[in-house]
């Protein structure tokens, strides 16, 4: 990869510190695979600021650096596959267990999400069945040691149902808490 040179020394430094932490973030990858990513960030950036004057360097160069996003954020998931597809070529194990390692939060976070909006739908779908067998759904206690917190068919003798109509309330508000948790879930999870 050929280096960009600029007028200005502030976007000289500033170039040369994002360059810097792509080789950082990309120098786990095979010697093929960092260049092609290299070359691809340094291609964005020459092409945004090649005809620039040297007294807009700076600013141009900021613009196009934050277009580009934080390499430590947009490259992870490129990083993670290509580590996928390197471990799958050579049968390595370093390489596999560095591909499990770069893969395994995103395939947590989202098996994570997928169940909390599971149990968004399932709160939902208890406030429903409050309205059609209220005798039957709830939050019951037997005695202090028996609780369901949901529907059930089978209560035992004795078993009363502690938050009557307040159960549809909790349920949304249960509800609308995991709703507000899987969003940022989520956004931690893009990167954003």
């Amino acid at each position: 990869m050929k280096r960009i040179i600029f007028n200005n020394p502030t976007a000289q430094r500033i170039y040369d510190d994002y360059i810097a932490r792509v080789n950082r973030c990309i120098g786990i990858l095979s010697t093929e695979d960092q260049r092609e990513l290299l070359m691809e960030f340094n291609s964005h950036i020459y092409e945004a600021t090649h005809n620039t004057p040297p007294e807009n360097e700076v600013e141009v160069l900021m613009d196009t650096l934050d277009k580009l996003g934080a390499p430590e954020v947009v490259l992870q998931p490129a990083v993670a596959h290509k580590k996928v597809v390197q471990a799958t070529r050579s049968f390595n194990p370093k390489h596999v267990v560095e591909a499990i390692y770069l893969n395994i939060f995103n395939g947590v976070g989202y098996f994570i999400w997928g169940v909390v909006y599971l149990l968004i739908l399932a709160f939902g779908s208890l406030a429903i069945i409050k309205l059609i067998a209220p005798e039957h759904t709830g939050f019951f206690l037997n005695g202090g040691h028996y609780f369901v917190f949901g529907y059930t068919s089978n209560l035992p003798a004795g078993a009363t149902e502690v938050l009557g109509d307040w159960f549809i309330v909790a349920v949304f508000a249960l509800m609308c808490i995991f709703y507000f948790l899987n969003t940022l879930l989520f956004r931690l999870l893009k990167g954003k």
